[in-house]
């Protein structure tokens, strides 16, 4: 964890530093939000910038020190792997928007409307491979107050939710793919649905315990 951390610090801080480099070069105005149909939909200051290629440092120091400060710490020993490859994949995807941004900032032949939705199904297709080795805790998985009760709810919640995070990813990676703006719109159904279903599973998995063991 400590070379990896070092590595995405590293990696984070030379993408920052490429953003002071670039600056001067850059509009003063330019896009920084875009809409479902990826059409962009706001604007400001050059050095907005600035603070967003400053995020994957600031996630980056955020995930060393989760592990460190979670009163189930324990935890992060049993599910490191998972939680490696969550931490790489995010700080990538986000120094990939950085520079995504960037290059519409610059005029550059980009779609931002393909390449968020599908670089972000592509992290839930991971998260999904490895939601089922999350062990309990506070800050990383799918916390529900069943979930955290028990090891047995949070274990088959964290099962289920390994194939609706592939899911998700599917269809995220259908939207960017295929371009239609109604496929964002059921992305974020597919995603409501799958959260408020998500909720309502563990729910349901506590209370048939709770009767079976009573």
């Amino acid at each position: 964890m400590k070379k990896m951390n070092l590595i995405l610090f590293v990696l984070s801080l030379l993408s920052l530093i490429g953003q002071f480099i670039l600056l001067p070069q850059m509009p003063d105005t330019i896009p920084i939000h875009w809409n479902a149909a990826g059409e962009i939909d706001g604007y400001g200051s050059k050095y907005v910038s600035l603070m967003i290629a400053a995020v994957p440092l600031i996630i980056t120091g955020l995930f060393v020190l989760i592990p460190r400060i979670d009163p189930r710490k324990q935890s992060y020993q049993k599910h490191e792997k998972a939680y490696r490859i969550f931490c790489v994949f995010v700080v990538l995807l986000f120094i990939g928007l950085v520079w995504v941004t960037n290059a519409a900032a610059m005029g550059w032949p980009v779609s931002v409307g393909r390449i968020v939705p599908i670089a972000i199904g592509l992290l839930f297709l991971v998260l999904g491979n490895y939601m089922p080795q999350i062990r309990s805790n506070y800050t990383f998985g799918i916390k529900t107050p069943w979930t955290l009760e028990s090891p047995y709810v949070w274990k088959k919640t964290h099962a289920m939710g390994a194939f609706v995070f592939c899911i998700y990813g599917i269809v995220m990676i259908a939207a960017g793919v295929t371009g239609f703006p109604w496929m964002m719109n059921v992305s974020f159904a597919v995603i409501l649905a799958g959260v408020a279903g998500l909720f309502v599973y563990s729910w349901l998995v506590y209370r048939k315990e709770n009767q079976k063991n009573s």
